[in-house]
């Protein structure tokens, strides 16, 4: 029974441990026509993205002002705070976008 009782807690344990991860991007650039400049954004895809074919609600998140895209990921961090919510049902898999809204 022991045995039994560990197994079964070394299982769980195991699967919490390596729940799948979303990945960060965070220096990606594309052109702007409206703006005349390249544009620098980070962007947090959820953790099933590469494997589904689903369509994903998008979240575009917004730096303060004197910062700019790489803030949500190295202070904020998103990628651990949206990861736990999904886990644990709180938010919906989704892409959050984060630009640097910093033009000059």
């Amino acid at each position: 029974m022991k045995s039994v009782v560990f197994s079964c807690l070394f299982f769980v344990t195991s699967v919490c441990t390596f729940a799948q991860s979303g990945k960060v991007l965070d220096n990606l650039s594309l052109p702007s026509k409206l703006l005349k400049s390249e544009r620098k954004f980070a962007i947090y895809l959820p953790p099933d993205y590469a494997t589904s074919e689903r369509s994903y609600p998008v979240l575009y998140l917004l730096h303060g002002a004197g910062d700019n895209h790489t803030g949500w990921v190295q202070f904020g961090e998103v990628l651990n705070i949206a990861d736990k919510a999904i886990r644990e049902g709180t938010a919906t898999p989704m892409i959050i976008v984060m630009p640097d809204a910093d033009t000059g």
